[in-house]
């Protein structure tokens, strides 16, 4: 139960994972189709911006040099621009600073931009708000880039910064997985080793038994013949006591029981012996201890004590024996058990094992997936000639650069425009002059 509750975790944490990386790589590809259709939509907005000004400029051309008022030779008005060529301060400084900032920030646009506006000035081209306008479409442009830059860069910190996550949190897996490994390639082959513990100790056990059983029925053979030669010699030393006692009894040397009596006459013979009495025996049969009954039932006693010793010690060595293999059969019970248990807990462990294997395997694909996807940011987010932070404050200098050259230069035009009306009242009585002398 605790390996299923692991696995479920270990199975939930990779399948959260998963959903992550896939709601990250959604969450990217609707990011990346996004800027996608927007640089597409620039584009495309751009072309028709730059075709528009070409079929603009080619129908300008074809009204070239045509005439804009009647003959004669009116005093013509003073030129927008042409302050720029008449040494005005506010406008040479503007200049200076926009070519000067050009050369500080290598900017190719800023370059071309003093260009066009001296190009502008030298040639009288258009009126002078479209020399300010074009700094402030510069201004705007600058500001949309670094827009367009600090989006990116939030974009790239958020990708970098889950990325890195993403790693750490699968070296974490890979080593927890490790860990986990070795613990259970550790666990197996100690199980291997108790499974062999107890399968040596079965045979151990049925050894054992086998030989305890040959040694009991050894010893119970033995013993009875050990009792079956008591009883024979007990049963033969009562049939010699009898047949002595009968002789001793009869010829006097041993005394009759009372029932043993027999009532006769006492008869003499004619020639009375020698001897003061008959002989009976050598010594009293019955004396102790060397009488010879006695000898021989102590003989006796002692066949009859060997023979219950013998029964006793069969009934004792029967319990032992018994005994020893009822504990033998237990144990040998309890050992077979425990070898299955832990064989069947061994291939558990090594089932388990080749799973976190796998899971290993999957997780460090992810993690060099994750890794490979780091490196493939490097270009866009991290590495270039310059830091998001130079490029951000070298672009505010370009801003506040042009701001103050716009700024020098719409003061210029003011300046100038306050010399306009006199200019332009000339320009209307020498209009007058030539339309009468037209009528």
């Amino acid at each position: 139960e605790a390996d299923l509750t692991s696995a479920g975790a270990a199975h939930k944490s990779s399948s959260d994972d998963l959903a992550a990386d896939k709601k990250s790589l959604s969450e990217t590809e609707s990011s990346c189709s996004t800027k996608q259709s927007e640089w597409e939509e620039r584009s495309a907005t751009r072309s028709r911006e730059i075709e528009a000004i070409e079929t603009a400029i080619s129908i300008l051309a074809k009204v070239t040099g045509v005439r804009t008022e009647a003959p004669g030779n009116p005093i013509p008005s003073p030129s927008p621009v042409s302050f720029l060529q008449l040494g005005n301060p506010n406008a040479d400084r503007a200049l200076r600073i926009l070519r000067q900032e050009a050369k500080v920030a290598h900017s190719k646009a800023l370059e071309r931009l003093a260009d066009d506006v001296t190009e502008r000035v030298k040639h009288g081209d258009g009126h002078f708000d479209q020399v300010v306008n074009m700094v402030e479409k510069m201004i705007f442009r600058l500001m949309h880039e670094q827009t367009e830059e600090d989006d990116h860069k939030n974009w790239c910190d958020q990708e970098i910064s889950k990325t890195n996550s993403s790693i750490t949190d699968k070296k974490d897996k890979v080593d927890e997985l490790n860990l986990k490994i070795e613990d259970a390639q550790a666990r197996a082959a100690k199980l291997a080793e108790e499974v062999r513990d107890a399968d040596a100790m079965v045979l151990k056990i049925v050894e054992h038994m086998k030989e305890a059983t040959e040694i009991r029925e050894i010893g119970k053979k033995e013993n009875k013949l050990a009792v079956k030669d008591a009883e024979d010699a007990q049963t033969a030393l009562a049939n010699a006591i009898a047949v002595l006692k009968d002789f001793y009894k009869s010829s006097g040397g041993m005394s009759k029981e009372a029932w043993e009596f027999v009532q006769a006459p006492v008869t003499l013979p004619d020639t009375p012996s020698t001897w003061d009495s008959g002989y009976t025996s050598v010594t009293y049969p019955a004396a102790q201890p060397d009488g010879i009954v006695s000898v021989l039932e102590k003989v006796s006693a002692d066949f009859a004590q060997m023979e219950s010793q013998t029964l006793a010690q069969e009934e004792s060595d029967q319990e032992a024996f018994e005994e020893d293999i009822k504990d033998c059969k237990i144990e040998m019970a309890r050992r077979s058990s425990e070898s299955e248990q832990k064989a069947a807990e061994e291939k558990r462990t090594l089932e388990k094992k080749r799973q976190m294997e796998a899971t290993r395997k999957s997780v460090s694909g992810e993690k060099e997936a994750t890794e490979t996807y780091m490196k493939d940011l490097q270009p866009a987010c991290v590495e270039g000639s310059s830091t998001y932070e130079d490029r951000k404050a070298a672009r505010a200098q370009e801003v506040e650069a042009l701001k103050e050259a716009q700024g020098l230069l719409q003061k210029a035009f003011e300046e100038k425009l306050e010399e306009k009306p006199a200019a332009f009242l000339r320009k209307r009585s020498s209009a007058a002059v030539g339309a009468l002398r037209m009528d």
